[in-house]
């Protein structure tokens, strides 16, 4: 990121920027938006003052999962999926390319999926300010190079992942 940016919120020195958003942020409000997007999917499924297993789906999810909700870490309760929107997207796009089943779900009986619109490279980044590292994870071939595709859509038009993962939801896909 180039020094001289600056956050489109308070105008301090921007860390990331958010291509959806269209906007450069600084650490403070670039973490912000991320936690509170994360807490905004948790309360929509009533997940207030519940107790957590975290599941090892998206190692880096699971690391951004255990991060927000420590304190809530069971052996025991409803399962916190770690799956991201990448993953949903891949779910997605593959059931309209090549007519898989859906092979993901947001709610599930035993558990709820609260990254689905959270990308790995907001979580790396999310990390990265906080000098702790984690790495995307390796998906099979053909997850990657749809996962290749819809980069390259997200790179011409920025919030493709997140439209395509909201019309996976409405259609009742994922």
């Amino acid at each position: 990121m180039d020094s001289d940016k600056t956050c489109a919120i308070c105008g301090r020195k921007a860390v990331f920027y958010s291509a959806y958003l269209k906007q450069d942020m600084c650490k403070k409000h670039f973490e912000r938006m991320v936690i509170k997007r994360v807490r905004s999917n948790m309360s929509s499924h009533k997940t207030r003052n519940k107790s957590f297993v975290f599941g090892d789906e998206n190692k880096c999810g699971k690391e951004f999962l255990k991060f927000l909700f420590k304190d809530m870490e069971s052996s025991h309760g409803e399962k916190l999926y770690s799956y991201t929107l990448e993953d949903f997207a891949i779910s997605v796009m593959k059931f309209f390319l090549f007519h898989d089943s859906p092979d993901k779900k947001i709610e599930q009986k035993d558990g709820f999926s609260p990254l689905f619109n959270v990308s790995e490279n907001e979580i790396i980044s999310f990390f990265r300010l906080k000098n702790k590292d984690v790495e995307k994870i390796n998906r099979n071939g053909k997850d990657e190079s749809v996962l290749k595709f819809l980069t390259e859509i997200e790179e011409r038009r920025p919030g493709g992942m997140i439209s395509l993962v909201k019309a996976g939801i409405k259609l009742g896909i994922i």
